[in-house]
């Protein structure tokens, strides 16, 4: 329902800043970053100009939004990733799927025009999923954050940005985590596997 005064409840307001969102990456991956504009995204969302303004800000902020959303994998640190293959995996899964991968294309290609943006997209998206890694490091790690993160995407997201392979499977993810894992000494990261390598010993 709407509430007094005209303003969306709570989900609406969700789904309609979800809608937003969609038109930002659709525009992102299919035409690039000078095709996002807010006159633009308030025609295909059918959201009012001032209502974009007021919510996301400028056109910054809906790249940011569109970032935050491929990260969503942050909100389950203290949830469903205790561990770190667990956070590894949530970081593969989407950095390496479709929208992820074409907003990064977007905003590289857009790069040298628009510092500001990317560094805002770096902040938002690289160095808060390695800020995710080393909540998730032993304390005497071998290995860095930014380092473990590099080496996680590695191949296949240089692959993917190149549009030399498609979708990854989740098993694919899951053997490209625990190559990684082990060649850093952090194979026994999953509980589920540390029981299943002490029972089989």
């Amino acid at each position: 329902m709407t509430g007094k005064r005209g303003r969306p409840s709570a989900a609406e307001a969700g789904a309609r800043d979800e809608r937003v969102i969609d038109v930002v990456v659709a525009v992102l991956t299919g035409e690039g970053l000078e095709a996002l504009t807010l006159d633009r995204v308030s025609a295909d969302a059918h959201v009012a100009k001032r209502t974009l303004y007021t919510v996301f800000g400028d056109r910054a902020g809906l790249v940011r939004a569109a970032v935050r959303r491929q990260h969503a994998y942050l909100g389950d640190a203290g949830d469903g990733a205790a561990d770190l293959r667990s956070a590894a995996r949530g970081i593969l899964r989407h950095l390496l799927g479709d929208e992820a991968i074409g907003v990064h294309r977007a905003i590289t290609g857009a790069a040298a025009l628009h510092p500001l943006l990317a560094r805002e997209f770096y902040e938002e998206g690289p160095a808060r999923a390695q800020g995710f890694l080393a909540a998730h490091l032993p304390a005497d790690a071998p290995v860095s954050p930014a380092l473990l993160f590099t080496a996680l995407l590695g191949e296949p997201h240089r692959r993917r940005l190149l549009g030399l392979a498609g979708p990854f499977s989740v098993s694919e993810i899951d053997a490209q985590v625990d190559e990684v894992l082990r060649a850093f000494g952090l194979g026994s990261s999953d509980p589920a596997r540390q029981g299943q390598e002490s029972s089989s010993s």
